[in-house]
């Protein structure tokens, strides 16, 4: 529903958002407020009486908004530290093997190379069209065999064997949380419930009775604007890995440049 917005500039689509939802407060209340006065409805209307029942209804609607904005952005904010993680625990993972003798640490560093090579080149792009990539896991199978092959032969190795054997767990455990977080989203239920409580709430900004149209329309346009700018918000971050301008592979560029390439300072 929301794919298109992860395809164009932010700003761009934070106008185009404003724009659909103060036009909608502004023609809804165009057509409602003639409707209205035609049949001397507005006479009828005591605004204390309007004005109690929508501060209820746009207090609730607060909360289960700025409730779903913040889950929203705690997705984001997970997804970026899960990846920053794990490249992380990649890189400890290639500085243990780096005390493996040969030819040993060189397979081992080479098929290290191949799985970050995996996750930037392949997993990604799968990521920003919200796919999960399987093509990892044998990579990491093939990783696993040879270090779970080898035997150390004194105490050192066997120190850096079990660090080594560590940090691969944790890059297993990370690489999952991952492929979770880019499957996570906003129910489908509970975007209905945002949609359908925005149109509730700038639809009851309808019902006030104001002499100067401008200024109705003002206050509804307002109410909408925040609204929309919530809604984009939400829409925008649920789905952090997903278009153009979501969370780019950057930190695993990072390690394969200046960790594997060897021009770390």
């Amino acid at each position: 529903m929301t794919d298109w917005l992860h395809d164009i500039p932010s700003w761009l689509g934070a106008v185009m958002m404003l724009a659909l939802f103060v036009g909608v407060a502004i023609g809804g209340l165009a057509s409602t407020r003639g409707w209205m006065r035609r049949r001397g409805v507005h006479a009828l209307i005591d605004n204390n009486v309007v004005g109690w029942v929508f501060s209820a209804m746009l207090a609730i609607y607060a909360i289960t908004i700025g409730l779903t904005a913040v889950a929203s952005w705690s997705n984001a904010v997970a997804a970026a530290n899960v990846a920053s993680l794990e490249a992380a625990e990649i890189a400890a993972v290639y500085r243990d093997v780096d005390g493996y003798p040969e030819p040993v640490r060189s397979e081992l560093q080479r098929r290290l190379r191949s799985y970050l090579q995996d996750v930037i080149e392949t997993a990604w792009p799968a990521h920003r069209r919200g796919d999960v990539s399987h093509g990892g896991t044998g990579r990491l199978n093939d990783f696993q065999q040879v270090l779970y092959g080898f035997e150390p032969t004194t105490d050192a190795q066997k120190i850096v064997h079990a660090e080594a054997l560590d940090a691969f767990n944790r890059v297993v455990e990370t690489r999952r949380q991952r492929m979770e977080v880019v499957s996570r989203t906003i129910p489908g239920t509970l975007w209905t419930v945002v949609l359908l409580g925005a149109a509730l709430a700038i639809s009851a900004s309808w019902v006030f009775t104001l002499e100067s149209i401008q200024l109705h329309a003002i206050m509804s346009g307002l109410l909408a604007a925040m609204i929309g700018l919530l809604v984009f918000f939400i829409a925008v971050t649920d789905r952090p890995f997903h278009g153009a301008n979501g969370i780019g592979p950057d930190a695993y560029r990072l390690v394969l440049h200046d960790l594997l390439d060897g021009t770390e300072p």
